[in-house]
């Protein structure tokens, strides 16, 4: 009798589960791969909840980086026989080490935004804790954005990390080819093979309401440094008395809550509601006709692939090549604005809340551009992923 052939086992490293985009990806994938004769494990630093199809494990500290964490990984790649290591989003200061420990283990890392976010992040952070002090201010303008923008000293440190990371692994997956585009430029990558083009999966949507509401839409979490939605609330004003019966709705929370919900009220803009955070952002999604979104960088925004697989149309600033893609070509799919106008972009939208003709145009265009972006589609690429590292 033959014996059974056991099942390729796939391990996966969040700090937080189940919760976010990239938790999100990471569920997609398993309940894909799953049908195709794999285990997925997942560990986190802090368990959130249970998760369906997958091994959920608690790792011993709360730091992402520490030592304790990494024996803990290494000791379950060893124990359970992990085929493929997988490290979506975050790179890992203990990354080296756990890689020359599991020598017989594939290893992979998930880039799940545009490529160095992190000197974006860091830039737009110092710029708004400096907000309401002169000497912090001053010191921003004088010292830390010209060290950020002439001398790229974060960003070349930034980039022996990223590519550090590249020699380390088996199998490096960015969302679009402009991603890898920079990369390549950017690090003068020699060996491409490593790089792979996966997008980020949408879920069919049965049942698509056509009967929208006269409803604008933001989804997300509400973070200064990446998401801005200061911005939206800025737009809001300048057309809400333009656009009577139009509402703005808010979905989501985060360190700038507060913020911006103050904001609202200081600038007594009307006809603005805060939901606070949803389990199931889909009610809204159903109902709302325009999808807006100014953040100042995005890997591959899972709202607006949400909104055209639900019709709702989505607008956002051209700031990375993963919403040129999804949006593109702009007024087919989308709207897209140059960064950061937002003047530009408060005419654009209301010009489109103001023509029914083309938002219903549109929302047939978006719910056919979502199919590209499949469960079955995206699910393909990373078994043939998986498969070519586990040499199937």
């Amino acid at each position: 009798m033959p014996s059974l052939q056991r099942k390729k086992r796939i391990l996966f490293y969040h700090i937080d589960f189940p919760c976010g985009g990239a938790e999100r990806v990471t569920r997609d994938i398993a309940q894909w791969v799953r049908n195709f004769d794999y285990e997925v494990y997942i560990a986190a630093c802090h368990k959130k909840g249970e998760a369906e199809n997958v091994s959920l494990i608690e790792l011993p500290h709360e730091d992402y980086h520490s030592k304790e964490n990494a024996d803990a990984i290494v000791d379950l790649i060893r124990t359970l026989s992990i085929d493929i290591f997988v490290l979506p989003g975050i790179q890992c200061r203990q990354f080296a080490y756990i890689r020359s420990a599991c020598t017989s283990c594939k290893f992979v890392y998930i880039l799940h935004n545009v490529p160095f976010w992190e000197v974006i992040g860091n830039s737009e952070h110092k710029k708004h804790a400096a907000k309401g002090s002169f000497w912090k201010t001053l010191e921003w303008h004088l010292l830390t954005n010209p060290k950020a923008t002439w001398l790229k000293v974060y960003e070349k440190r930034l980039m022996k990390e990223y590519k550090k990371t590249y020699d380390l692994v088996d199998a490096y997956v960015v969302l679009c080819e402009g991603y890898k585009s920079e990369l390549e430029k950017k690090l003068r990558l020699s060996d491409l093979n490593k790089i792979t083009v996966i997008h980020n999966a949408e879920y069919e949507v049965e049942n698509i309401s056509m009967d929208k509401k006269k409803q604008l839409l933001f989804v997300g979490r509400m973070t200064y440094e990446h998401k801005r939605v200061d911005r939206l609330l800025d737009i809001w004003k300048m057309i809400y008395k333009k656009v009577p019966g139009w509402e703005l709705i808010l979905v989501g929370s985060g360190s700038e809550e507060r913020a911006l919900r103050q904001r609202a009220e200081k600038m007594k803009l009307e006809r603005v509601t805060f939901t606070g955070w949803s389990l199931n952002p889909s009610v809204f999604y159903k109902h709302a006709s325009v999808s807006c979104l100014t953040s100042t960088f995005e890997g591959w925004p899972l709202c607006l692939t949400e909104a055209q697989a639900n019709g709702v149309v989505p607008i956002a600033f051209d700031c990375c090549a993963g919403i040129r893609e999804i949006l593109s070509p702009s007024g087919e799919n989308g709207i897209l604005i140059p960064p950061f106008r937002k003047r530009i972009y408060a005419d654009e939208l209301c010009k489109l809340l103001l023509d029914p003709e083309k938002l219903a145009c549109m929302r047939e265009n978006v719910i056919r551009k979502s199919q590209e972006y499949s469960v079955e589609e995206v699910g393909r690429k990373w078994l043939q992923l998986f498969d070519r590292l586990t040499g199937e």
